[in-house]
């Protein structure tokens, strides 16, 4: 199942590249900030 997720999210952004959205160093630092004091396994 999650191969096949994954092979859309492939597929769909060969077909519209202009979706992508870079990630950036502030989107970085929200999730860190979103993530501080969250333990994580």
């Amino acid at each position: 199942m999650l191969r096949m997720f994954l092979d859309f999210l492939v597929e769909d952004a060969f077909k519209n590249p202009s979706s992508l959205t870079p990630y950036t160093e502030e989107m970085a630092k929200e999730i860190d900030e979103l993530l501080k004091g969250v333990a994580i396994d």
